[in-house]
């Protein structure tokens, strides 16, 4: 700097040039605090730039385990919850916040790119934030030679993808769900099939021989077969239209909800002599309110269908409000599903027992009802003679005041 900005000052009062007294050279040091203010302001601009950003900026070293973090981003605190005074003092790191699940992958294909001298690399992962919520992240990481002679850094510029995560899983399901759709309606529109085309065998031959009352029994078992396959087509055209063809959102009270859906399910309840009761808390649901009709009927229907011997068979239905969200639920104490089949009962015709009445699709209209108004459903069973529970939550649930119980 100095040899570049060099400049001798002189008196200027002095009567001649040669009678001048040298005084320093000062804009050398002027040139350097030029210099240095710029850089500082072009610094502060870069990191205004990447702070208002919605990547984070991280420079770590490479040390196995510790990955002791050099620089990070101030826009961390709004993405993960630590600050960056967290990290560079050590009492965050950058393992520690890893998805332990993830952490041993990271470290082999980080060993894997050293060894190949590869400069460059992207990776996908999870991170864990201070509130403990697991988001995923994809880093696109430079490596750095440590002037030092250290083992280098990396510099990371990480993109939150979890809502593409997220994106990419519900597509996949919708996929595998569509493989199943294919699979069950070729499946179980064939078997009805077969079975008209068996018969219509047997009535030609009865109507050669002229054997009414066989005809009359062959036409029985057509007619059987082709209104099931009317049930089937009319509950996969029904299962189709949910979530394009919803009507317009209306708030409704749960109580007003259940009770209408008990009244549309009180044959089969009746007929089992079966006991119910809809819990006191009061909340308003907001949506397709036909819709979530169904949802509270075909889980009455399904806790009537499964409650086995059960001497004094229950049916309770209302609302949680003791957890972090209001969580809906129907439950029985019937005769239970084993844990094993829990995963497979809300797909396409799944039936765990064979012999009892429906198509298998009432589960699986039930989730892609909740599903399409925001929610999710799962259930509980401690196995077998241990009765059920269905718990779903809702986008929309409001709390009231007020109310009765039932």
């Amino acid at each position: 700097y100095v040899g570049s900005l060099c400049f001798l000052y002189y008196d200027d009062f002095s009567p001649s040039p040669e009678d001048r007294e040298f005084i320093g050279i000062i804009s050398a040091a002027i040139g350097i605090e030029e210099s240095r203010r710029k850089t500082e302001e072009t610094r502060q601009y870069l990191e205004s730039i990447i702070n208002q950003s919605e990547s984070l900026v991280f420079v770590r070293r490479i040390e196995p385990d510790k990955w002791p973090v050099e620089f990070v981003s101030e826009n961390v605190a709004g993405i993960l919850g630590y600050t960056a005074g967290d990290f560079l003092s050590g009492r965050v790191s950058w393992p520690g916040i890893t998805h332990q699940d993830d952490l041993p992958r990271l470290e082999r294909e980080l060993a894997g790119y050293l060894k190949n001298g590869d400069r460059k690399w992207s990776q996908e992962y999870r991170l864990i934030t201070k509130s403990g919520e697991i988001r995923w992240f994809r880093g696109n990481n430079f490596s750095v030679a440590d002037s030092a002679g250290g083992s280098g850094k990396i510099q990371a510029v990480i993109h939150d993808i979890t809502e593409r995560k997220r994106d990419e899983r519900e597509l996949k399901e919708r996929n595998d769900e569509l493989t199943r759709f294919s699979y069950a309606v070729s499946h179980d529109l064939k078997s009805p099939l077969v079975t008209i085309t068996t018969f219509l065998d047997y009535l030609e031959e009865d109507i050669k021989a002229l054997d009414m009352d066989g005809a009359a029994g062959n036409m029985g078992y057509i007619r059987t077969a082709a209104d099931k396959m009317c049930r089937l087509l009319k509950e996969l055209q029904e299962f189709s239209r949910v979530g394009h063809n919803m009507r317009p959102a209306v708030e409704m009270p749960l109580g007003a909800l259940l009770e209408e859906a008990l009244v549309l399910a009180a044959g089969r309840i009746s007929k089992r002599g079966i006991k119910t009761r809809i819990t006191g808390e009061t909340v308003t649901l907001s949506g397709d309110r036909q819709r979530l009709l169904e949802v509270f009927q075909n889980l009455f229907d399904n806790a009537t269908k499964f409650m086995g011997g059960q001497p004094e068979p229950f049916i309770e239905a209302g609302v949680d409000l003791s957890g972090a969200e209001p969580v809906l639920f129907v439950s029985d104490n019937g005769i239970g599903i084993d844990p094993r089949h829990q995963a497979k009962i809300f797909g396409l015709f799944e039936k765990l027992d064979s012999a009892t009445e429906g198509t298998g699709m009432g589960l699986a209209l039930v989730r892609r009802i909740i599903e399409a108004h925001g929610g999710k459903i799962w259930v509980e069973s401690e196995g077998a003679g241990k009765g059920t529970t269905f718990r779903f939550t809702l986008a929309n649930i409001k709390k009231i005041s007020g109310g009765k119980n039932a």
